[in-house]
């Protein structure tokens, strides 16, 4: 197979430890890096734009003023968000974004440092928002951090915007014509509400949501909890959880949510100090398409979107939604005319098999499945266009623990996300299906050094001897984020795009003790892999040992594990 020009990682460059990896983690370890590749292109040069150098050391946000199409006139083939970040000593991982005209293009979260230090680069492709660079705007990045005496480590970060001007061979890319946040945005409950005006030529319409459940709490590891009283994680809908859109109290989206991981999640942060979880560094959005509701909205007038997560008991916080619109203008006609044809937004269905009778061996069984169906037309001065948004879920959890003292927990979870848009008009019938399957299998394991119980898996990993029981705990886990991308004219394939992205982890340590007295192992790898219909593939495999790299190879000879 012929590789992918994507531009050479400075990390492949890097020479690994010719000497045998330690025997378990020191005060230090490599730097953490990620097996995916840069969206820099290659042969191409940058103009580069400075946004900001800043060190997070509380929950006060990093402004600042950009001008990149005075700095970098366009247009634009590619831009690329590169951020730059050291943190040493102790300190928890951290969320955080970065919007621009106050919609949220970029939400991260950091790794935790090692006592002597490290730093780490993240990049992604923001060439979507590149309506948002055409005019002077305000720059915010927000990184919430708490720096005392127990938590020394302050967040430098330096964050660079990277334009990359078309030209014959490298055309511009072709994105919506606006990108706008919600007004008058705001909490309601568990709800994010705000209020979109659309233009009223819009003849295409995309909602974009970042969506986590953070803050160390149930809602971070949502996908434990459990109908029964005395869990630490108790919900009546179990793990049950979908991000809808709202459009004037009519549900117009649904979408699964990614389990995300961050670099203390599982009670071991020794997982994650050299690899991250997918998707840790760069959260992803997800993607609503609601042109079938261009013609309940293009009036002129405020219309109210509401984000949701069903699942979600009364008055339980740990959910951060945040939105933005796109917007596709037809030139040609001051307005379009649309309606809404059909509608069929559908009703969860969930099956949960509750198993209590023996208190050392206690499971739960969730599957639950959602279809929602959509179809509206515009008229405009392409004629009349039909669009049919199809969305299919399907989660399948199966969750087994001890006893409430020992808390012992094994998970094998997946999630299905199936979504179709189809759009007809005049010349033929365009398909897009997007298909992601993401999910895990792994387990937190505790034996007791001194007697005692262990604490709950959704706890830091950074106690000490004051507060927990002595434990050697362990975390073995294997996650999969795959996804596949077929277009299609008239029903024949013209391009189909896949990825894989696989981890595979185990770690483990004494906990309740001192820092240096933890004894801490792990050996960890992951491997990500992108092929087309033409058989250009690209595949990188990283590994490491106790915190030491051990392999960083690139190549397509291998499937994905």
């Amino acid at each position: 197979m012929k590789t992918l020009a994507f531009a050479v990682l400075a990390a492949l460059s890097a020479t690994l430890h010719a000497a045998e990896p330690p025997q378990k983690f020191g005060s230090d370890h490599d730097d953490p890096r990620t097996a995916y590749p840069s969206p820099v292109p290659a042969g191409m040069p940058a103009c580069e734009v400075e946004v900001l150098r800043h060190g997070f050391d509380s929950f006060e946000p990093a402004r600042a003023k950009i001008d990149a199409a005075k700095q970098c006139p366009g247009p634009w083939h590619r831009i690329v968000l590169r951020l730059d970040g050291a943190v040493k000593g102790r300190q928890y991982d951290r969320i955080g974004q970065f919007s621009v005209g106050g919609v949220t293009l970029f939400r991260t979260s950091s790794p935790e440092p090692s006592r002597d230090g490290i730093e780490w680069r993240v990049e992604k492709d923001v060439t979507a928002y590149a309506p948002l660079f055409a005019q002077p705007q305000d720059a915010e990045m927000f990184l919430g951090n708490v720096v005392n005496e127990t938590y020394t480590g302050v967040f430098d970060v330096r964050l660079t915007l990277l334009f990359f001007r078309a030209d014959a061979n490298h055309p511009a890319a072709r994105t919506a014509d606006i990108v706008m946040p919600l007004d008058a945005l705001r909490e309601d409950g568990a709800d994010t509400v705000g209020r979109a005006t659309i233009p009223a030529n819009t003849e295409r319409l995309l909602a974009e949501v970042y969506a986590t459940g953070s803050g160390g709490g149930c809602e971070e590891f949502w996908y434990y909890a459990v109908p029964l009283d005395g869990y630490w994680c108790q919900n009546p809908q179990g793990p049950h959880r979908e991000v809808q859109v709202l459009l004037d109290g009519r549900v117009a989206g649904i979408a699964a949510p990614y389990p995300h991981i961050y670099t203390g999640g599982w009670s071991n942060p020794f997982l994650w100090y050299a690899i991250p979880a997918p998707r840790a560094f760069d959260i992803r959005p997800v993607r609503y398409d609601l042109t079938p509701f261009i013609g309940l909205l293009n009036d002129g007038k405020p219309h109210e979107v509401r984000l949701h997560v069903a699942g979600v008991p009364d008055g339980r916080e740990g959910w951060k939604l945040l939105p933005n619109i796109q917007v596709w203008r037809d030139a040609g006609v001051q307005r379009t005319r649309a309606k809404l044809l059909d509608y069929d937004a559908g009703q969860p269905s969930q099956d949960m098999r509750l198993d209590t009778l023996d208190a050392n061996d206690q499971s739960l069984h969730h599957r639950g499945t959602h279809r929602f169906v959509a179809r509206g037309e515009v008229r405009g001065s392409k004629g009349k266009v039909e669009t049919t948004v199809e969305r299919t879920l399907v989660a399948d959890v199966h969750h087994r623990w001890g006893s409430m003292d020992d808390n012992d927990d094994r998970m094998l979870a997946d999630w299905r996300d199936r979504a179709v848009v189809t759009r007809k008009d005049e010349s033929g019938t365009e398909s897009e299906t997007i298909e992601q399957n993401f999910g895990f299998d792994g387990g937190i394991g505790m034996v007791a050094l001194d007697g005692g119980s262990a604490g709950k898996p959704g706890e830091k990993g950074d106690a000490t001897e004051k507060t927990d029981p002595k434990v050697r705990l362990t975390t073995d886990i294997r996650i999969h984020d795959d996804a596949e991308t077929v277009l299609a004219r008239d029903g024949r394939p013209l391009s189909t795009r896949r990825t894989r992205d696989h981890f595979v982890g185990s770690a483990s340590y004494d906990r309740g003790v001192p820092r240096e007295q933890r004894i801490a192992v792990a050996d960890t790898r992951q491997v990500h892999r992108t092929e087309d219909e033409s058989g250009a593939c690209f595949q990188r495999r990283i590994a490491t040992r106790n915190g030491r790299f051990v392999e960083d190879e690139t190549g397509c000879g291998e499937s994905a594990p």
